[in-house]
């Protein structure tokens, strides 16, 4: 199979008699989806909310929203690096708690110290070097965490799978950034961190308890590659075919719009709505929630059309909805309007991280998980990291037009294009079948 080949021999996945076919529990399929719960809340009380109020206390004005992206910028870095240097690890370890639990309970841990910084922190710098703490410590977390499905779910659940960790993404996303927003407002900066660290320590006792004892429905069934060195993985790479090359850029046209509207939304309430800051945190709270909301009843149907459907054409159309969701919100600057076309980005959203996700974790082969998931998982890095150089461009068209609004809408219709283009992307992922 031409895509499956990207990252694995057709040898191994050609070959359903090899695979045992038992089914997993929606149970257990929603519960070693809860990091992606604690994971999403984390980041979605850090950034925008908890990063835009620390940098309103430490920074210039004129900078918030370069100091913003760089911020997170830096965060992603760590992750790009973290990610596949844990996840090779990961893959290689042996102890008697099994190769993922220790790294999972080494990031729970280390997220939850390291957060105490980014509170506590009276400087940029030290600010900085709290945000690298908790990216590091929650990428550990999330490499093992990544390779959980290919390790526990059988390959024909994996689309119910993904469709259970977007919703619990979603959650989690939508409580941060509400609680957050509604604590932010009202003064309580120690509430959002002591929530997400108390999340990250139960989910981890929960994750804990549904592995103990559990074993890989593949079981011995399937065969494994030999362990591979990083030179022969990035000449492997290098020779991937066309539809690998469109598949990512299809993941980073689309995250890098989504998080670009998302990341400056809080500002372009305050800057172009005029809106106060605790006005504007409260709204983006309450805006985030109604749209979790309708991602939580789209994302786990859209994962079950996965596994019937297939991935290509629920990623195109994904990305037609929230093209239609940017241009709504260019065309006004009414409430009413921000809702419907956020609302409309965050149903794209939805289909797409549910479609997205199952085809990556349909390509990897269960010796090598959590390195194969953490290489797709850099290229949304990068995405987000696009995304977040709207920033300057935000601050630098608005200081040379002297304006406070055309640099949001510059960056927002950039977005509307990236949107449409990953649909293009998408129809040119030329794969078999289901995927």
């Amino acid at each position: 199979m031409e895509f499956k080949g990207v990252l694995i021999d057709t040898s191994i996945t050609e070959s359903p008699a090899k695979i045992d076919p038992r089914q997993r529990s929606h149970l257990f399929l929603l519960t070693i989806g809860l990091f992606g719960l604690a994971i999403s809340f984390n980041i979605n009380m850090l950034d925008p909310f908890f990063y835009s109020e620390k940098i309103r206390l430490l920074a210039p004005p004129e900078i918030k929203n370069t100091m913003l992206g760089l911020l997170t910028i830096v965060a992603l870095a760590v992750a790009f690096l973290v990610q596949p240097v844990i996840g090779r690890w990961s893959d290689r370890a042996h102890s008697r708690w099994g190769r993922r639990a220790p790294y999972l309970a080494i990031g729970a841990v280390g997220v939850a110290l390291a957060l105490g910084l980014v509170v506590t922190a009276t400087s940029l710098w030290l600010l900085i070097i709290g945000v690298m703490l908790v990216s590091a410590f929650s990428n550990t977390a999330q490499a093992a965490w990544h390779a959980l499905v290919p390790d526990q779910v059988p390959e024909a659940q994996h689309g119910a799978a993904a469709g259970f960790k977007t919703v619990l993404e979603m959650i989690g996303g939508v409580a941060g950034a509400g609680l957050t927003g509604l604590l932010l407002a009202r003064g309580q900066l120690l509430g959002p961190p002591l929530l997400a660290i108390s999340l990250f320590l139960m989910v981890l006792a929960a994750t804990l308890l549904a592995l103990r004892g559990s074993s890989s429905p593949a079981g011995p069934a399937f065969e494994v590659e030999p362990p591979a060195s990083p030179s022969n993985l990035l000449a492997r790479i290098r020779q991937s075919p066309p539809a690998f090359w469109w598949w990512s850029l299809n993941r980073v046209l689309f995250w890098s719009s989504a998080i670009a509207i998302r990341t400056f939304l809080l500002n372009y309430l305050n800057d172009v709505l005029g809106l106060s800051p605790g006005e504007a945190q409260a709204l983006s709270g309450r805006l985030l929630v109604v749209l979790g909301l309708g991602i939580f009843l789209i994302a786990l149907p859209a994962g079950m059309m996965v596994d019937r459907l297939g991935r290509r054409p629920l990623l195109m159309a994904a990305g037609v909805v929230a093209a239609g969701g940017g241009v709504v919100l260019l065309t006004g600057r009414d409430l009413t309007l921000l809702f419907a076309g956020c609302g409309l980005i965050a149903v794209g959203a939805g289909i797409y991280a549910s479609a997205s996700w199952a085809l990556a974790t349909t390509l990897v082969p269960r010796t090598n998980g959590a390195w194969y998931l953490a290489l797709a998982n850099s290229v949304i890095i990068i995405g987000s990291a696009s995304g977040r150089l709207g920033g300057p461009v935000i601050d630098g068209v608005n200081w040379f037009f002297g304006t406070v609004a055309l640099g949001y809408q510059v960056v927002f219709a950039v977005a509307v294009l990236f949107f449409a283009g990953s649909s293009l992307a998408a129809l040119m992922i030329k794969t078999p079948i289901t995927t």
